[in-house]
């Protein structure tokens, strides 16, 4: 079971993307599969897996990616638990504790 951190220190889609993906390939790869290849090809071109410094990184279409993946991520949450950035340090994002939202 997934908790805790899972990136921490940056907000690049270069780096948020991947990780994203690699927990989500974990914790639930149904959702990855869907993600990945449920339209038929991968959200993210190859030649931007290639690239950090790709145009993509930056587009609406990694935007989408990035949205869709916190939201996967939340909805396959452990019980108890949520997905995104800890409340203390934006840049630290994982699976954290609901009641540390009160």
């Amino acid at each position: 079971m997934l908790h805790g951190t899972i990136s921490h220190g940056t907000l690049r889609p270069q780096d948020l993307i991947p990780a994203f993906l690699e927990a989500l390939r974990t914790l639930n790869p149904a959702a990855y599969d869907q993600l990945m290849f449920g339209s038929g090809h991968p959200p993210i071109p190859a030649y931007a897996l290639e690239d950090e410094d790709a145009e993509w990184w930056h587009s609406e279409d990694a935007s989408w990616v990035l949205e869709s993946l916190g939201d996967a991520l939340d909805e396959s949450a452990p019980e108890g638990h949520y997905f995104g950035a800890h409340e203390g340090d934006g840049s630290d994002f994982g699976f954290w504790p609901i009641d540390s939202l009160s």
